[in-house]
């Protein structure tokens, strides 16, 4: 025992993520921890392994093109900003079914360079999945 009694501590205790997370690494831990879920058992759900989904929720990587649709369903949501021009919007529908640009070409019978102008179209933001 303390010669100065008990000592007791009423801070409160921090969350282990971010309430408004603003990457997808920062989306993936909260909803996972929300979830009570371990890396690997994530790893599962989303078809990759959990060296993969360490990495993703560090930041450190970003999943490739085919975990997108599983990724949007774990979540419950698209973690990217919601598109506001026809290359935003071309991204997410492409996003959310985990197509590369030459697949969705492909798939529209275009080339694939002018379907790669089309999201990069004036007035897009930068295209994060433009390679995916």
């Amino acid at each position: 025992m303390l010669p100065f009694g008990r000592i007791e501590l009423n801070g409160q205790k921090t969350k282990p993520f971010a309430e408004q997370p603003v990457t997808l690494g920062g989306h993936l831990r909260k909803r996972r921890l929300e979830l009570g879920l371990f890396q690997r058992e994530v790893a599962k759900l989303l078809a990759s392994d959990s060296h993969s989904v360490t990495e993703w929720e560090k930041d450190h990587a970003k999943p490739g093109i085919r975990f997108w649709p599983a990724i949007i369903a774990f979540l419950g949501y698209d973690p990217y900003p919601e598109p506001r021009t026809l290359g935003e919007r071309l991204q997410a529908k492409r996003r959310a079914l985990g197509f590369t640009i030459a697949e969705t070409a492909r798939w529209l019978e275009v080339d694939e360079g002018t379907f790669g102008k089309w999201e990069l179209a004036p007035g897009s933001r930068s295209g994060d999945t433009q390679g995916w």
